[in-house]
């Protein structure tokens, strides 16, 4: 079990007080042994995030109803995306910002969506373990909490992130999540020094970001993007390098030291690679519905 604890100030840098791990057995009495070794109390809130495989996350057309009813009807137009009866998921939204021209005039939102047996083991877990649970969160959310540190000049900010489970490029603007997509791509894969199996790999993933933005930029021509930022690697690879030679965009490698204060802990590649999804669910403010 990986645990991150951080103070997210309303002002200056997030500062992330500590980060570790710890024996779990998939139960809560190690749950409840694993939170007091940490130091944690009552008063701490907590949070919590779904795995790739837990959820599905799609953009939907908002239908045209009125707002204390959306969700009853989200519920619904539903019914076509997920793959199990929509009266055994829970979902929330996440609304889209309106792009401009002729798309303006559509409400888009992203759902998510769960089974709500699984959330429910979530809720349970932490229950029985007599930790606070407050939020649920997903690593759409999380990576969103720290692309926004990113930010610059009132621009669009991209960024990548590959771990074992595959890539996940978002976009946001004024904090905001604007696009949020998955990529069949590993670190283990990105990690390959075969030279010509990385060739084609790095290829495939060009052309899949390029085909991203491109789209995206049609659809939210008010956002001009600053740059790219790639997230931590467990070890440096060529990645970042073959996407500044090919890609019409600045490229950037995310350091959290750059934008976040640590305690007397440091992490190093390898610790912001593990943890880059924890920290940013740790780091979110409260002011953030989703």
């Amino acid at each position: 079990m990986r645990y991150v604890h951080s103070n997210a100030a309303a002002t200056g840098k997030p500062l992330v007080l500590a980060f570790g791990e710890a024996e779990w057995r998939g139960d809560s009495a190690s749950l409840a042994q694993a939170y007091k070794a940490f130091g944690f109390g009552r008063k701490n809130r907590c949070a919590t995030l779904l795995m790739a495989g837990d959820y599905q996350i799609s953009a939907v057309e908002a239908p045209s109803v009125p707002e204390a009813e959306l969700k009853t009807a989200m519920r619904w137009r539903m019914k076509d995306v997920i793959d199990y009866p929509v009266e055994q998921a829970v979902f929330d939204l996440l609304e889209i910002p309106a792009g401009e021209g002729p798309t303006a005039r559509t409400r888009w939102i992203y759902v998510v969506a769960a089974r709500a047996e699984l959330v429910q083991t979530y809720v349970e877990r932490f229950d029985r373990a007599r930790v606070p649970l407050s939020v649920i969160d997903i690593p759409e959310t999380a990576q969103r909490n720290v692309s926004a540190l990113y930010e610059r000049d009132a621009r669009g900010v991209g960024l990548l992130y590959f771990d074992d489970a595959g890539g996940l490029l978002t976009v946001t603007a004024g904090g905001e999540l604007f696009l949020a997509r998955r990529f069949d791509f590993t670190m283990t894969q990105i990690r390959q020094r075969n030279d010509a199996y990385r060739e084609d790999l790095y290829s495939r993933i060009l052309v899949e970001l390029q085909r991203t933005l491109d789209n995206f930029e049609r659809q939210h021509s008010q956002i001009v993007m600053s740059r790219i930022m790639l997230g931590p690697e467990p070890e440096q690879t060529p990645l970042a390098a073959y996407l500044r030679s090919n890609l019409g965009t600045e490229i950037a490698a995310v350091a959290l030291e750059d934008v976040l204060a640590f305690g007397d802990n440091s992490p190093d590649a390898q610790a912001q690679w593990k943890y880059f999804h924890l920290i940013g669910c740790a780091i979110r403010s409260e002011g953030k519905r989703q």
